[in-house]
């Protein structure tokens, strides 16, 4: 069964023990603490957009040398300036893939950052999940990564490989721009 971690959000896998204990990300629960951390979750449907309900951030790490990593961010982050959102769809304005790249790949290389990201999914349920797995690390071997997965769910408009892609575009962009610290800018008065 699908369950939602009450605390940061998260929707995982739980599974029943046969002694009346429950499995979740590799830790036995009793049934009092799974109804103290875990809420069974109820996946809406869908009809063509994502609510953040469904949005899964499954794993984050980071290891190496932090502070070196921390100081070049600290530094990247004081040149970054507001991506302009010079893209138009759906109905808004948004920073494209490659606006968010151009911004900041000149600021994150000087100071010996790259930014990896790798496609990802997974069966939750019955359900397909994609994903993008966003590493950001730093030339003296420190690095931070989040994953974070969506349905995967194909629209009267386009087929499941079309939404496949539209998703794992949207979710490098925030990616970079969740671990970077970037914001965007309009001049419609909203920012993300």
């Amino acid at each position: 069964m699908q369950v939602k971690n009450k605390r940061t959000g998260a929707i995982v896998e739980a599974v029943k023990n046969e002694d009346g204990t429950y499995s979740v990300e590799g830790t036995r629960l009793t049934r009092e603490e799974m109804g103290a951390n875990y809420a069974v979750h109820q996946p809406t449907e869908s009809k063509g957009e994502v609510s953040m309900t469904e949005v899964t951030i499954s794993n984050s790490d980071m290891g190496g040398n932090i502070g070196a990593l921390a100081g070049a961010l600290a530094k990247c982050q004081g040149e970054f300036t507001a991506i302009k959102k010079g893209t138009t769809g759906h109905g808004y304005n948004y920073a494209d893939i490659t606006a968010v790249l151009a911004s900041t790949s000149p600021i994150t290389s000087k100071y010996g950052i790259s930014i990896i990201q790798m496609n990802l999914s997974k069966i939750v349920g019955s359900s397909l999940h994609i994903g993008v797995k966003t590493i950001i690390a730093h030339s003296d071997g420190g690095y931070i990564s989040s994953d974070i997965y969506v349905p995967a769910e194909k629209t009267k408009m386009n087929s499941l490989v079309q939404m496949c892609g539209v998703n794992l575009t949207y979710l490098r962009r925030y990616g970079i721009q969740s671990a970077l610290g970037l914001a965007t800018t309009d001049n419609d008065g909203r920012d993300d």
